[in-house]
């Protein structure tokens, strides 16, 4: 295990090498989420609902990550989080907050595009 300085916090971080699996640790909690922002990559959180605290990073789990890092050439990864639409709203806001703040955004450059749900225009009736 490595601990590195990440943004302000020192985060542990474990590759197993067997299962391919890289681990980054910002912290502890008896109160963690799951969330996965995208394929193989899963964001530990407390959601501080519990506690009644501001949402925090515990930790991301990167799976397959040898594999996903010669897939991308070792070129920044960009993930969509199309996925996390269907969260509960309450943690959706909880996801957005943690992974758009230190510690996550030192890890994970993470991007947002926010598509309008317009209706399709209507078909004008001397168009058909």
């Amino acid at each position: 295990m490595t601990t590195k300085p990440v943004g302000e916090l020192l985060a542990k971080i474990n590759y197993d090498k067997d299962a391919d699996v890289l681990y980054v640790s910002f912290g502890q909690s008896e109160h963690v989420t799951g969330v996965e922002l995208a394929d193989n990559i899963l964001l530990r959180l407390d959601t501080g609902n519990v506690t009644g605290e501001l949402p925090r990073a515990i930790g991301l789990t990167f799976v397959s990550f040898s594999r996903m890092m010669a897939h991308h050439q070792y070129k920044p990864l960009t993930i969509s989080l199309d996925q996390l639409r269907d969260l509960p709203d309450d943690l959706w806001q909880a996801v957005i907050d943690v992974v758009t703040t230190s510690p996550v955004r030192d890890v994970l450059e993470v991007g947002l595009l926010v598509a309008p749900q317009v209706p399709p225009l209507p078909v004008p009736a001397n168009a058909i």
